[in-house]
């Protein structure tokens, strides 16, 4: 408790700057963006080609997907992937507040090693749907599904199909994971996976 005290204490002698700095320490548990993507079993890229891979990426990224500062191109003596690799690692240590948080998508989305949302979802615990019939019924009913715009039936047919949401899936899952509130990987885990217990229940 004294420790606690003396750290308030000093951050009210600092100034604004100080106290928002302790509060936003306080909000997330001291938990870092690091010691968060590690509870998810993520892991921070480490090997030079894989950074200039990302270079690549990211100098084709969408406008909202870019970090603040760092513009998708290479500097007069620095390379886009060494300033990708600089930024990631000073942003490592800040503080994780929610997965919404800009700074943390930010980093999920270029620092990190890549993972698909298949590889994602299975470290979450869970499995792939079997009992499509019952996911089509869910997607068809318009009263409680109002995201169904995103699979297009096929053949000129007029409604969606088992064969429509699973050839969506099949190739969904095999997408880059980006950050948890992603739209692409808030639907495959919607309509392509549930949980391994009521899987089980279902046998």
């Amino acid at each position: 408790m004294e420790l606690i005290q003396k750290g308030l204490m000093a951050t009210v002698v600092a100034g604004g700057v100080g106290t928002v700095g302790y509060y936003t320490i306080q909000k997330g548990n001291g938990t870092t963006l690091l010691d968060y993507i590690t509870s998810k079993k993520r892991e921070l890229i480490s090997e030079d080609k894989d950074w200039q891979e990302k270079d690549k990426v990211y100098k084709a990224a969408q406008k909202e997907e870019v970090i603040g500062g760092v513009e998708p191109r290479d500097r007069t003596k620095t390379k886009l992937w060494q300033i990708l690799k600089n930024w990631c690692s000073s942003t490592g240590s800040k503080v994780f507040t929610n997965i919404h948080d800009d700074t943390y998508q930010k980093f999920s989305i270029w620092c990190l090693k890549a993972k698909t949302i298949k590889q994602d979802l299975e470290d979450e615990g869970l499995q792939e749907v079997t009992r499509w019939n019952d996911k089509v019924t869910q997607f068809k009913d318009k009263d409680k599904n109002s995201d169904s715009g995103f699979i297009t039936p096929e053949d000129n047919r007029k409604e969606v199909e088992e064969s429509d949401i699973r050839n969506w899936c099949e190739k969904n899952k095999l997408e880059s994971f980006k950050h948890e509130t992603d739209q692409t990987y808030l639907r495959v885990k919607k309509w392509c996976y549930q949980p391994k217990e009521q899987l089980k229940a279902q046998v």
